[in-house]
């Protein structure tokens, strides 16, 4: 089954590079990342599966601890196709409590914006 063009194009707007970037500009791209995917999975474009939740949960968590490169290279992986998923690390851990459904999530992420250091420029995340 090949990927839907909207997920394709999610993909390519997630790809820019954060290595070397200034810190609030990796701070502002792990936001939008974790952010885009949440509206995907809202909107249809991508299914809230167990591997999508294992991901976006390891995301906020590592948002949440300040390391906002993992945070984007987690969420990223919740959009990997199916064959790259097998020997990720992301997938011998279970689903984290409080994060199993959207809304959940979404209240994870908007609690994790929230914390001192955190906050996005500007408003409200999702």
């Amino acid at each position: 089954m090949s990927d839907s063009p909207k997920l394709v194009a999610l993909r390519k707007s997630l790809a820019e590079a954060s290595e070397g970037a200034a810190p609030e500009a990796s701070k502002q791209l792990a936001h939008e990342a974790i952010a885009k995917i949440l509206m995907a999975i809202e909107s249809g474009v991508v299914t809230l599966g167990d591997w999508e939740r294992r991901c976006l949960a390891a995301a906020i968590t590592s948002l949440r601890g300040g390391k906002v490169n993992e945070a984007r290279t987690r969420a990223r992986q919740a959009l990997w196709p199916d064959e790259n998923r097998r020997n990720a690390s992301v997938s011998k851990f279970p689903p984290r409590p409080g994060m199993l459904t959207l809304p959940e999530l979404k209240r994870e992420f908007a609690a994790a914006l929230a914390m001192p250091g955190r906050a996005r420029p500007g408003g409200n995340p999702v």
